[in-house]
């Protein structure tokens, strides 16, 4: 298909798969409130605000009209009693999130993804999310004057409808959209491009018909057959005084580092071999130099498979199981050292202890004069004991940091509430001082708040209730009227404000700063004049690299201040477990790498620890989330070096 049309078709499906998700999403709504409200037009109204507000995320609507209308963007309340309300709003949205926290998570990220095909780019927040239904709740309330006992009242029934409802539709979504990505990739490959080469992508490479070192043995068994002369026609003790000669020629290159030949199997004594023994040399050949020659690996570790490369010749020279259907335990170990090798620094020396206990290892190996299958087995065991050993430093080393985990998960729990309530309230409204005032300081002592009493406590509900007073006081006062009750109302807020940011224990010129702006803009107002120009709104934060000082060792990646929206982890990290293997680019330009050694009860915080050196990073899910788009963070799956050299050699004989 040609590009253009391929492009067409993309953006087609993304405009379909667009409009599916917002007609099932009000339709949800829909469902979910009918349960309490009985009104058409009242539904009506409800589902028109709701798909405003997808519109809006989803870069579809350039006015903003509808929202300034009905107060989509922001919770903004005057009166004491909707102020009631903005609380109430943001408590059931943080309810909401977090009982549909991972399906929805999942969703956005599956849906950005087929979107991003066509050409449609998603913000971080999803236009399915919680936020949408709390703010057309918002602009409902608005647009039917319902009085705060009655909108308090249905947000209390309407909690658990919308919970059970919008869980399944996102868990069923999901699974529409994977069974959708599976059917393209299948078509796909049924139908490769013109101008691409199928061996290049691992989907082609991974659905050869057979095993690919099969494959190798059988390519390189049907070129000896086709050979005139070959070793499969010497008389049977020749060709056993041959073995005794190649073994010993073998262990005399290596006893005095001549080395071997580049390719033992092209030579003239590999002409002489069996087609059988002549596979197994290919195969041995194959891998070492692609374990020798790889940039993956460090040298102490690309060393390995030179070391190995005459033992393994010898075994293949004499066993007969070397390329048997099951995986012997000598190719099993060239893939677990390659793994290992992955895992580790560029520059890793060959000190390291695994190094030393791999290379030690490796030198047995070539000093036995016959090495069977058994000799292999040990070799793997005793690799695997390295690997266990090297992961329970790792583990040890993160032990006495767990309590410093236990505290970070708290703290970041509480930064993550209080962002997202000042999120909600600020919404996408314009940027002014007193959302700016929010995002800076505000959010801090929200966080408090929530760290000290809990989102359910009156300290909770008071700092928000100051947050919504402070909003409220910035819009311009309609007439002069309004002028005056802002300036009666002023020296109470303006003290809570400060009561707050002492509070946090910022010092009181940092105080009155902070403040000032809002102080100006409030003069501004009450005297009729035009509001002072705001900067602009500040994207999320960069995380920031730490060092507890009462943990040496120990270093943290965190975010310090507001973060905007939702940073949902992809599912491949969010399914990570102890013991898994991981690398992690950091702000300083360097890479942590290590096991995952402890996951926080809430999941919001892992501890990273070096099996190599004493060293151990705390990460929350929230810099992480950040830093995965860096190409130095990764996690390393066992993958297979034998797999990879014949596939290649296959491709590229």
């Amino acid at each position: 298909m040609p590009h253009s049309s391929r492009s067409r078709a993309a953006k087609d499906q993304a405009g379909n798969l667009l409009a599916r998700s917002r007609e099932g999403f009000l339709l949800t709504l829909r469902n979910a409130a009918a349960e309490v409200i009985r009104h058409p037009e009242w539904l009506a109204s409800l589902t028109d605000a709701a798909g405003a507000c997808f519109d809006e995320l989803v870069g579809g609507r350039k006015s903003r009209r509808l929202e300034r209308q009905h107060g989509i963007a922001s919770i903004n309340l005057v009166r004491d009693d909707e102020s009631d309300y903005s609380i109430a709003l943001i408590n059931l949205d943080q309810r909401l999130q977090a009982y549909c926290a991972h399906e929805l998570s999942v969703l956005h990220l599956r849906m950005r993804l087929l979107l991003a095909e066509g050409g449609i780019a998603l913000c971080e927040e999803s236009p399915l999310g919680t936020a949408s239904v709390c703010r057309a709740l918002r602009a409902f309330k608005e647009a039917e004057r319902l009085s705060a006992v009655e909108a308090l009242q249905l947000l209390r029934q309407l909690d658990e409808p919308l919970r059970r409802h919008l869980s399944r539709f996102y868990r069923e979504l999901e699974h529409s959209f994977a069974d959708q990505a599976l059917t393209g990739n299948a078509q796909g490959a049924n139908q490769p491009a013109e101008d691409d080469d199928w061996t290049s992508t691992p989907a082609a490479r991974a659905s050869l018909p057979i095993h690919p070192v099969d494959a190798l043995r059988l390519a390189v068994l049907g070129q000896r057959e086709m050979m005139p002369e070959s070793g499969a026609s010497l008389d049977p003790g020749l060709a056993s005084a041959l073995l005794e000669r190649a073994e010993a020629w073998l262990g005399e290159r290596q006893m005095h580092g001549a080395g071997v030949p580049a390719s033992l199997g092209t030579s003239e004594l590999g002409a002489l071999l069996s087609p059988s023994k002549a596979a197994a040399v290919e195969v041995v050949e194959t891998v070492c130099n692609r374990g020798a020659e790889s940039p993956a690996l460090p040298p102490a570790i690309r060393a390995l498979f030179v070391g190995l490369r005459v033992p393994l010749l010898r075994l293949a020279l004499r066993s007969e199981t070397l390329l048997s259907l099951e995986r012997h335990p000598a190719l099993g170990l060239l893939d677990r050292i390659a793994n290992v090798g992955r895992t580790l620094a560029p520059d890793s020396p060959p000190e390291l202890p695994v190094c030393r206990g791999l290379a030690s290892m490796v030198r047995s190996l070539g000093r036995l004069p016959r090495p069977v299958r058994r000799d292999f087995d040990m070799a793997l065991a005793v690799t695997d004991s390295l690997l266990v050993s090297r992961r329970r430093r790792a583990e040890t080393r993160a032990e006495v940091h767990v309590k410093v985990a236990a505290r970070l998960e708290r703290r970041e729990v509480a930064l993550h509430q209080a962002s997202r309530a000042v999120y909600l309230l600020v919404g996408s409204a314009p940027a002014s001082v007193a959302s700016d005032f929010l995002e800076r300081y505000w959010v801090h002592v929200l966080a408090k708040a929530v760290y000290r009493h809990g989102p359910d406590s009156p300290q909770w509900a008071a700092r928000l209730l100051t947050a919504s007073r402070l909003l409220a006081s910035a819009v311009p006062p309609a007439d002069a009227a309004a002028q005056q009750r802002l300036a009666v109302e002023l020296p109470a807020l303006a003290h809570d404000l400060e009561d707050g940011l002492a509070w946090i224990g910022l010092p009181a010129e940092q105080a009155q700063a902070a403040l000032a702006a809002c102080m100006e803009l409030h003069a501004c107002l009450i005297a009729g004049r035009a509001a002072p120009t705001s900067k602009p709104r500040r994207s999320s934060p960069s995380p920031r690299l730490g060092a507890p000082a009462e943990s040496p060792n120990l270093r943290t990646l965190k975010h310090k201040h507001y973060v905007a929206g939702e940073l949902p982890l992809p599912p491949e990290w969010a399914g990570l477990g102890v013991g898994d293997s991981v690398a992690v680019g950091l702000p300083d330009g360097t890479v942590m790498r290590g096991f995952v050694a402890h996951l926080s009860p809430g999941g919001q915080v892992m501890l990273i620890s070096d099996g190599d050196y004493d060293r151990v990073l705390a990460i929350t899910a929230r810099a992480l989330a950040q830093q995965v788009a860096l190409p130095e963070t990764r996690i390393f799956r066992d993958e297979s070096i034998v797999d990879e050299a014949a596939i290649d050699k296959l491709i590229n004989p």
